[in-house]
């Protein structure tokens, strides 16, 4: 009996790496994708320079009320007056008054050159919604700027 020796082929295991480019490329896309649009939900607005309550926690704004340097009030990249302001609000209320104990709490950002008559007007329409809290956007003070 002859027995040879074997020899033993060393196994590599190939990774295959292309599923993994193709979601590196994906996410990328992804995150591109949703900067864009969170860049194009903002206006363009100088906020106020304010220190303000910074909060550890970060709370979702259900809706995001801009009012630019000319008075121009903007909800969801569409300019509108008061009463549509006051229309949507009012179904935001409802709706949120169906699903949650806290309601919502809107966030207005209002150019700090705009007339105070809009911001106050406003603010009107979300307290006769029946609106309990709102918050105000600002830039925070840094160092010796105010």
């Amino acid at each position: 009996m002859n027995f040879q020796k074997t020899r033993q082929r060393k196994r590599r295991l190939l990774v295959d790496m292309t599923p993994m480019i193709d979601i590196v490329f994906q996410l990328l896309i992804f995150f591109l994708t949703t900067a864009q649009l969170a860049q194009h939900s903002r206006a363009d607005i100088e906020l106020p320079i304010e220190s303000g309550e910074e909060s550890a926690e970060s709370e979702a704004a259900g809706m995001i009320i801009n009012i630019t340097a000319s008075g121009e009030i903007i909800l969801s990249d569409e300019a509108m007056d008061l009463d549509e302001l006051r229309f949507r609000v009012q179904q935001l209320v409802r709706r949120e008054a169906s699903g949650s104990d806290d309601g919502f709490k809107p966030l207005i950002r209002a150019d700090r050159n705009s007339p105070t008559a809009v911001l106050n007007d406003v603010l009107k329409v979300l307290q006769s919604a029946g609106v309990p809290n709102v918050r105000l956007g600002t830039n925070p003070a840094s160092g010796g700027e105010q």
